[in-house]
């Protein structure tokens, strides 16, 4: 029986999740090729995985992203 050693450990979340999160926090939503830029430009962090190449985003980035955007300084900025 194999067990994960105990380290803190930074999920991958697929994109479309990601996306989904995103619709919940942005308006308008950003689309898809704008949160591939910001994995690009690193604005968000994430890889590309598998034979596919599917964009994944790290948890505490996408956290980071949002916690970020909710600031007050970042709502001054949107108002």
């Amino acid at each position: 029986f194999y067990q994960m050693p105990l380290l803190a450990i930074d999920p991958l979340i697929k994109l479309g999740e990601v996306e989904r999160i995103l619709s919940e926090v942005f308006r308008p939503a950003p689309s898809r090729p704008t949160i591939i830029g910001w994995i690009e430009e690193g604005t968000l962090e994430g890889r590309q995985v598998g034979i596919g190449n599917n964009w994944f985003v790290y948890e505490s980035s996408l956290s980071k992203l949002i916690r970020e955007s909710q600031s007050p300084s970042q709502q001054k900025l949107a108002a």
